[in-house]
């Protein structure tokens, strides 16, 4: 009987104190980003077969704080420098990211999308793409997952070149991550599974102590 007891306090320790757990230093903390593309590309203004077009990246692992790249840029156009194609009403983009955090055996994710408009002329022969992200939400955003923020910036811009260009343009942003002052998160509990194992080994406990207490009756009476 004792084992057994043994046995399920140091079960019960186990489940809860990985709850528990501190957090480790910002800077090990290791996450994973998602961007996609609200559409594949933008049109111009004056001619359908004139675009540019927005990558769609796969899911990445980071650590700690780091500069991410949203997506790459490519132009095509089949019109001279002449007479561009133009971006002045069809220039506006929108890029979701999903961020996901492990912590203590619980799953943690975010979603926010970020927007910015792109503007200018390209052809055939030349790219002058300018691009601004929108002011407040569009630009920023703070997600809390865990016992860490991740504030999120886009903040860098690299202009696609011509169609015969290998190098494409790119949108990216850099995430911060640190950890929160206060108490955790809401959320932060441990996972169901390991809420049910608790919870049965403290019925087991109890059992076991009525049992013994039982017992001793009993002896007590003979």
């Amino acid at each position: 009987m004792y084992r057994t007891l043994t046995a399920l306090a140091l079960a019960l320790g186990v489940v809860f104190s990985s709850a528990d757990a501190s957090p480790l230093p910002p800077d090990q903390v290791q996450w994973k980003y998602n961007w996609v593309p609200g559409q594949a590309s933008v049109v111009s203004d004056n001619a359908p077969t004139g675009s540019i077009t927005f990558t769609n990246e796969l899911p990445t692992f980071a650590t700690g704080s780091s500069d991410v790249v949203a997506t790459n840029l490519r132009v095509a156009s089949t019109l001279p420098a002449a007479t561009p194609n133009v971006l002045v009403a069809n220039g506006a983009y929108t890029l979701n990211l999903t961020l996901e955090m492990m912590e203590n055996g619980v799953l943690y994710t975010g979603s926010h999308t970020f927007s910015g408009k792109l503007s200018g002329t390209f052809s055939s022969e030349s790219s002058l793409v300018k691009n601004v992200f929108d002011p407040g939400a569009g630009s920023t955003h703070k997600f809390q997952l865990g016992s860490y923020d991740f504030v999120v910036t886009m903040n860098a811009y690299t202009p696609p070149g011509p169609p015969n260009q290998v190098q494409t343009g790119s949108i990216s942003a850099h995430v911060e991550v640190t950890l929160r002052d206060g108490p955790p998160d809401i959320t932060d509990v441990p996972e169901p599974g390991s809420l049910v194992l608790g919870g049965l080994a403290l019925s087991m406990l109890g059992g076991a102590a009525w049992r013994k207490r039982r017992q001793q009756l009993k002896q007590a009476a003979a």
